[in-house]
């Protein structure tokens, strides 16, 4: 069985000691532990974590402040095998990360500019699709984002993604930014992340594998 992940890129502990603490996320990492100790084929992924502009640009006091690293919910036929996928398939093949985001992203007072909330969106589920392909790389071919409610700064943020179709070269992924509540749970619903009160935004992201993909570095 695999550990789940640590946190990384938090210049202050406290924004891993509060998520840490936090029981919605402490329960989406055991669910994390249980779904990989059944489906092995998730230790195989090595992604890289730092990005030039979300990895290092972006990061700091008041930017980036906390980033995890992604716990993929993927069932091993989809990481061993790279075939169509129906949109009417079942099974898990899913994927969610966690932010804080502070000030220095903003654009009105307090309220993250819409921008890093589609860039989010965009790196994440290109980074599901990208597993889905058997060269693990791809291109974002268009990005549809709809925003349901303002983002405020100094919160923690999830973004979940969803592969929805894939189609030879082309993949459809759903991303959801979410709103993360601190405190205590009031009850077995309230203890679930990606509730409709909590989404922030979410998008529809076609995801390609170029003909000219062995030049993608």
């Amino acid at each position: 069985m695999t550990a789940p992940p640590t946190l990384v890129n938090s210049p202050d502990i406290s924004f891993e000691a509060r998520l840490q603490s936090n029981p919605r996320y402490v329960r989406l990492q055991d669910e994390y532990a249980a779904f990989t100790a059944t489906h092995t084929q998730k230790l195989s992924i090595n992604e890289k974590l730092t990005p030039n502009f979300t990895g290092v640009t972006l990061v700091g006091d008041n930017k980036i402040n906390l980033r995890t690293p992604t716990m993929y919910f993927i069932e091993d036929r989809f990481l061993s095998g790279f075939g169509d996928i129906p949109e009417s398939y079942e099974g898990a093949n899913y994927s969610v990360t966690f932010f804080h985001l502070g000030q220095g992203l903003t654009s009105h007072l307090g309220v993250l500019h819409g921008g890093i909330t589609a860039t989010l969106g965009d790196e994440l589920t290109c980074r599901l699709a990208f597993l889905n392909f058997e060269s693990r790389r791809g291109v974002t071919a268009n990005l549809n984002i709809d925003y349901r409610q303002p983002a405020l700064a100094d919160q923690f943020m999830m973004v979940k993604c969803k592969v929805l179709e894939k189609k030879g070269r082309k993949c459809w992924v759903r991303g959801e930014v979410y709103k993360v509540p601190e405190g205590n749970v009031d009850g077995e619903e309230d203890v679930r992340i990606d509730r409709p009160e909590n989404l922030l935004a979410q998008c529809k992201v076609l995801v390609i594998e170029p003909k000219w993909v062995d030049k993608l570095a």
